[in-house]
């Protein structure tokens, strides 16, 4: 880990080119204000045992996203054995110094995201608070992060990426009911559509632009009395504009970028951002380097941030990465994910609603960006510094670190 933080601080210095007052600044900044990364998972440290796994899943066959998945689980379960493996998790987290993420707890790669496969995965989940309570806090309302700040913990929001867990449409009344269920099980955050249709609207990937169906109205209806957040990251243009539209409190675009720095369709157009903006809503920026730019460091990420606080102001502008901390991958397993982004798109990737056009060359500069260069998670506290080097002020960056996305969250699930 230790090697990986020094490769990240010095590729992010040789990008910003800042001096010694601005690092100096950012880092203050960043230890005093509350950090909210508003779409992140948490840090993945791969075991011996789990390392043994992955070659023995490799040589039966299985696919990245299979073994991802399994070792997900394999992880939460040496929660239970391996102080080791327990210690550099709360390590990862204490240097990142983040307040607080918003974290996925349906599993769009395994059984689709059903209602059944969401329960398990949700259940899965709650090892980490039962755990480590001396180190997490379940976050239900803004109070449980201006708590973990006070206390020098970590707040952990709940989110789900889409909204199949609630059904087909075969029963309305009993499907918007699951809202009401998964509300009480801890949920505050919804992302309407992944990148395809379904029952509630269109992503940002699908071929049609047909906006949200009248189950998807009353889906955001019972959000907005439910208290919670409706996330428009994935959905495509007319699905965002009708959420917004739709809505009686603010709406989130928990990770995007602005298509006009750089085109992709994970981005929004400026008539999305400004709808979002208008409604009192928040643009959080990832940090998905294909995503962001041809090279995908820093300084395109702070193109965007650029851009967006132009467009609709300092006060609307957030960050959620869509990254995470993980032990670096055994050299087979690299050699795995390399060689299957070089193949047709096809399985679980094709379902959903990624693209030929979305891979990314294993020669492509911005292949490790995100692991242990300018954009890695636990470079966290050198976003700051890169605020400061573009001359906001300390305001604007307590703001853009976490402090809209709290005042947003005050407003909705409060």
């Amino acid at each position: 880990m230790l090697s990986v933080i020094k490769k990240a601080k010095e590729r992010t210095l040789e990008i910003l080119d800042v001096n010694k007052e601005e690092i100096e600044k950012g880092l203050e900044l960043h230890n005093k204000s509350i950090i909210i990364d508003s779409m992140a998972q948490d840090p993945f440290i791969l075991s011996e045992n789990m390392i043994k796994k992955i070659d023995d899943m490799l040589d039966a066959g299985k696919s990245v996203n299979d073994i991802r998945a399994i070792l997900e689980n394999m992880q939460r379960l040496e929660f239970l054995k391996n102080d080791k493996i327990r210690d550099e998790y709360i390590q990862t987290w204490n240097i990142s110094g983040v307040t607080c993420i918003s974290q996925t707890v349906n599993n769009n790669l395994q059984g689709r995201g059903s209602f059944e496969g969401t329960i398990k995965n949700m259940a899965s989940s709650m090892i980490k608070f039962d755990l480590l309570k001396e180190v997490f806090i379940k976050g239900l309302s803004v109070e449980d992060i201006r708590r973990a700040k006070k206390e020098g913990k970590h707040a952990v929001i709940w989110n789900f990426q889409n909204t199949l867990m609630l059904g087909g449409g075969y029963d309305i009344d009993i499907e918007l009911e699951r809202l009401n269920l998964f509300y009480t099980l801890g949920i505050r955050i919804i992302q309407l559509t992944y990148n395809l249709r379904n029952f509630v609207g269109d992503g940002c990937t699908e071929r049609y632009e047909s906006g949200l169906s009248c189950f998807g109205l009353r889906v955001v209806e019972r959000m907005n009395e439910l208290g919670i957040l409706v996330d428009t990251s994935h959905c495509g243009y007319q699905t965002t504009l009708d959420a917004v539209e739709a809505s009686k409190v603010p709406v989130a675009a928990t990770h995007t970028g602005c298509n006009k720095v750089y085109k992709h369709d994970r981005g929004k157009t400026d008539e999305e951002l400004l709808a979002i903006a208008e409604k009192g809503g928040i643009v959080s920026v990832y940090m998905v380097p294909k995503f962001i730019g041809e090279t995908g460091t820093i300084k395109e990420w702070l193109d965007h941030v650029d851009y967006l606080v132009d467009l609709i102001g300092a006060k609307n502008v957030g960050i959620g990465t869509d990254n995470r901390y993980s032990t670096p991958d055994p050299p087979r397993l690299k050699a795995k994910i390399i060689e299957e982004a070089t193949q047709p798109i096809s399985g679980n990737w094709w379902w959903l609603g990624w693209r030929e056009e979305h891979q990314i060359s294993s020669d492509n500069p911005a292949w490790e960006e995100s692991k242990d260069g300018s954009l890695a998670w636990i470079n966290w506290p050198y976003n700051a510094v890169g605020l400061v080097s573009r001359g906001y002020s300390d305001k604007e960056i307590e703001g853009i670190l976490g402090g809209n996305f709290l005042r947003i969250l005050e407003k909705v699930i409060n």
